[in-house]
């Protein structure tokens, strides 16, 4: 895979989800902010049944059905963030800094997780 496909395929994806949501009729698209605790709140019921088959993906081992699971769950998060609007973009931008900020200068990589944790400072909760 190369860099490109990744970022087009993600790029596709953050489109379909606004167009599902358009033809759905699932907004906000108009400004209007239904408040973020509602927003989510209906939205969770999804999310938690998208995780529920990806953990049951990745248990049985099957590849097909962990990269359709994997997937499921990103379109469905990034129906999250389209539901937070201006919110939810400012959060992606707030990770996205996070993450590129961290270097091998600040973080570990946990061995038995893969999870990134910090050198210093305050520990973090997977310790």
């Amino acid at each position: 895979m190369k860099r490109e496909e990744f970022v087009k395929a993600v790029a596709e994806m953050a489109d379909q989800v606004w167009d599902f949501h358009e033809r759905w009729g699932l907004g906000p698209f108009d400004g209007e902010d239904r408040g973020h605790a509602q927003s989510i709140a209906a939205r969770q019921a999804i999310l938690d049944e998208e995780i529920r088959e990806l953990r049951e993906a990745v248990s049985s081992n099957d590849g097909k059905a962990i990269c359709d699971e994997a997937a499921d769950v990103l379109f469905v998060s990034l129906g999250h963030v389209q539901s937070l609007q201006s919110d939810g973009i400012a959060g992606v931008r707030r990770v996205i800094a996070k993450n590129a900020a961290k270097t091998e200068k600040t973080h570990k990589i946990r061995p038995d997780t893969g999870k990134l944790l910090p050198i210093a400072g305050k520990p973090h909760k997977w310790r």
